[in-house]
């Protein structure tokens, strides 16, 4: 499409979008149509045989904007629509009206692509495969390799805290044997039930940090009776058996935008719990979300929601809320944040806004920056 060809609702919607310091061409316009993406825009009769010209809507507007926020050069067209996906419903950047769903066929066939591209799912079907000494030995090495590349764990944001308050502390990232255990996890699903022993398990989930409130010998106990009552090969068969990409192909509207809801609600949690960290000041609130974070074990769960924006990790969270048995857990955060919504960003006995509230951060970090 060459710029005399452009339709004058086209003029009009790449002139808002410049307005919004947003550079879209009209080719990338007639590219999001063709993939099914951007809607035509509908045409009105001029009258008395004076043709009829194209009419922008205001959906188009915010399906454009949203686009060209989440592509990018050289950017996988399933990216832009995944991360339209976790968008959609919430309030523009520059608009008060809610971000347009994407066609759900599209968002249902960019979930699925990205799980096929996820580092762990890939390390999970590898682990299902491996039958022997060669094959375990190829796991850990693909798993260091993805190890080294990844981000190291956030650590609790009560120590963060401390240690951004005292400036005698040097801030050490902490180990990363949390993430080599969860590879010994992921290895000990890929061996038949029969040869994992309850005692196993339980090592490799302490070691791991999935549950670190939870004490290592109650949950080796309870594992252990798993599999002197005969539960604990049915649990890892239907581990080992779920298969994310398979679920994904065939996930219903309902059930994905119900995961989608728990994920915003994981991470809204996860906001809460690394603010903490970075010196927001406290409030009931906050201490109460923080309390059933870690109450639940969910600490890593809701930071890595945190970065639900980035294709892998939506993909990945997305999964985890997918799956049934999470449902209960989501609840218990939803709930807590509900109950607690009105304290999250103000003090008792305050009236102050949220936005008084960011002030005294913003004065609190600088004075942690002079130290």
């Amino acid at each position: 499409m060459t710029r005399d060809d452009t339709s004058p609702a086209d003029r009009e919607l790449l002139r808002l979008l410049h307005d919004r310091d947003l550079t879209v061409s009209a080719a990338q316009l007639e590219r999001w149509r063709r993939a099914g993406l951007l809607p035509r825009h509908a045409r009105k009769a001029l009258g008395r045989g004076r043709g009829s010209i194209s009419v922008l809507d205001p959906r188009t507007v915010e399906i454009t904007d949203v686009l060209a926020r989440c592509s990018g050069q050289g950017k996988d067209l399933r990216a832009a629509v995944l991360a339209w996906y976790m968008r959609a419903g919430t309030p523009g950047a520059h608009s008060r009206q809610a971000v347009p769903e994407p066609p759900f066929e599209s968002a249902r066939d960019a979930l699925v692509w990205a799980l096929r591209r996820s580092p762990v799912q890939r390390l999970i079907e590898q682990a299902r495969r491996a039958r022997n000494d060669t094959d375990a030995d190829a796991l850990y090495a693909d798993a260091e390799k993805y190890l080294a590349r990844s981000r190291g764990p956030f650590g609790h944001p009560g120590r963060m805290r401390e240690a951004l308050l005292d400036s005698s502390q040097d801030i050490q990232p902490p180990p990363r044997g949390g993430q080599h255990s969860m590879v010994n996890l992921i290895a000990l699903l890929g061996l038949p039930p029969g040869e994992v022993s309850g005692e196993s398990v339980a090592q490799a989930m302490t070691a791991s940090g999935l549950l670190p409130e939870v004490d290592g010998s109650t949950m080796a106990a309870a594992f252990e009776q798993a599999e002197r009552d005969g539960t604990l090969e049915h649990v890892l068969r239907v581990a080992q058996q779920r298969d994310v990409v398979a679920e994904a192909r065939t996930v219903s509207p309902e059930r994905l935008a119900h995961a989608r809801e728990a994920a915003r609600v994981l991470a809204f949690c996860g906001s809460v719990y690394l603010m903490h960290g970075l010196l927001l000041p406290d409030t009931p609130g906050q201490q109460a979300i923080r309390d059933r974070i870690d109450e639940l074990g969910l600490g890593e769960a809701t930071i890595a929601a945190t970065r639900s924006f980035n294709t892998v990790e939506a993909a990945n969270v997305l999964s985890l809320c997918l799956d049934p048995s999470f449902d209960h857990l989501a609840e218990q955060l939803n709930e807590v944040m509900t109950e607690h919504m009105a304290s999250v960003f103000r003090r008792p006995g305050e009236l102050d806004s949220a936005e008084d509230l960011m002030a005294q951060w913003l004065a609190v970090l600088r004075n942690a920056a002079e130290r």
